[in-house]
């Protein structure tokens, strides 16, 4: 099972989905903080985006309730930053791993693990990733 965040991936989107419209329907559950569409993968299905709330009981709501947009029933899964949602997972494997969830570009794949971390050149200092100068 995912672990709750506040961060939703949302898929099964119509195809000209705008930002806006993905706001304001999200708005109902609590303060949406941001939204932002990913490319269509394939010819079939819908558009799918991150929509990360302020709380963690807003992304519950909206998880929990059945969510419809126009005659498209939305499939939502939590998700980690940087991480492909298990929804996600297996839907296009011919794309590259940047076009399938939040920017990972500069990201690796662990070994054997599907969860993706930062290269051995970025290293945390007070919580935060910063490129190292020395290489």
């Amino acid at each position: 099972m995912v672990r709750e965040t506040r961060h939703l991936w949302v898929g099964n989107l119509p195809e000209n989905v705008r930002e806006e419209k993905i706001i304001e329907h999200f708005k109902r559950y609590g303060r949406v903080e941001s939204v932002k569409v990913l490319p269509k993968r394939g010819s079939e299905g819908g558009v799918a985006a991150f929509v990360d709330f302020v709380d963690i009981k807003s992304a519950q709501k909206a998880h929990n309730s059945v969510n419809k947009m126009g005659d498209r029933d939305l499939r939502t899964d939590y998700n980690e930053p940087g991480t492909i949602p298990t929804a996600a997972r297996g839907l296009d494997d011919s794309l590259s791993i940047a076009t399938r969830g939040r920017d990972v570009s500069g990201f690796t794949r662990g070994a054997g693990a599907s969860v993706y971390g930062p290269p051995a050149s970025l290293h945390s200092r007070e919580g935060r990733y910063e490129r190292r100068l020395d290489g």
